[in-house]
């Protein structure tokens, strides 16, 4: 098994986990510092926690421009969260107007596999293709409206293998909590049905960990990072990258 931890860096005023730590020049260069140290920095500009309301290209965009001037100095692998195909676009033509050559990943929390991710794929990057049951991109933010009592994760998943398509079921996104449980409990068994070998796990911080472990410290929460990876890790094989507000506790 391959693990890459992926730091988090969430440029925006309302993130659910820590909305506006990072929301200034300096702060961000400090924190792109720090997590230069792993594997992967995941830059989101857009909260998708249900509870706000979304924002459109143009709003995501503006808050890139306190990041991208950063991008020259690392040589650390970029995630770029975002469910805009606008703003993945760009970024592609900002590596390649400033001659860039980090590896750069798509993670596109929407769900939807269509034209745009087609094409973001003969870029020769790797994507991230979520577990996202709402309808519509410009809705992938209104995702807990839309939670089935099944799953059908094996279906969702099994027809979009590609050597570049990393497979994230999305834990706290269109899932009842008792769902969210059972892909942590399940995770080797899933992976080996679906049979593919890149997977991604995003549970730090989530409200599913808050109600089961009855705390909303993030420390606290923080805390439990290894003993959910060791659950969730029963069975794996292959490789997998984790997303963590705290990746150096993985």
């Amino acid at each position: 098994m391959k693990l890459f931890r992926m730091g988090v860096l969430n440029v925006t005023p309302n993130s659910f986990s820590d909305g506006g730590e990072f929301f200034n020049p300096d702060q961000i260069q400090s924190r792109l510092q720090f997590l230069s140290q792993f594997e992967v920095i995941d830059i989101g500009a857009e909260s998708t926690a249900p509870m706000n309301s979304s924002i459109d290209f143009q709003t995501e965009w503006q808050r890139w421009q306190l990041v991208l001037p950063h991008f020259k100095e690392i040589k650390t692998t970029l995630s770029v969260d975002s469910y805009h195909p606008e703003t993945i676009f760009e970024i592609l033509k900002y590596f390649k107007d400033h001659k860039l050559s980090q590896k750069l990943i798509w993670n596109d929390v929407s769900g939807k596999f269509d034209e745009y991710v087609q094409e973001f794929l003969k870029s020769g990057h790797d994507y991230v293709f979520c577990h996202n049951l709402a309808p519509q991109r410009s809705l992938a933010g209104r995702h807990m409206d839309h939670c089935r009592p099944e799953l059908e994760l094996m279906d969702y998943f099994i027809q979009k293998k590609h050597p570049q398509i990393i497979f994230d079921p999305c834990l706290g996104f269109s899932k009842t909590y008792e769902q969210n449980w059972w892909i942590i409990d399940h995770f080797g068994e899933l992976a080996r049905q679906v049979g593919h070998d890149r997977w991604l796990l995003g549970f730090s911080r989530k409200s599913f960990l808050r109600k089961k472990f009855g705390t909303s410290e993030n420390e606290k929460l923080d805390d439990i990072h290894q003993v959910v990876l060791e659950k969730a890790l029963s069975g794996f094989e292959g490789e997998l990258w984790v997303r963590s507000h705290r990746p150096e506790l993985i």
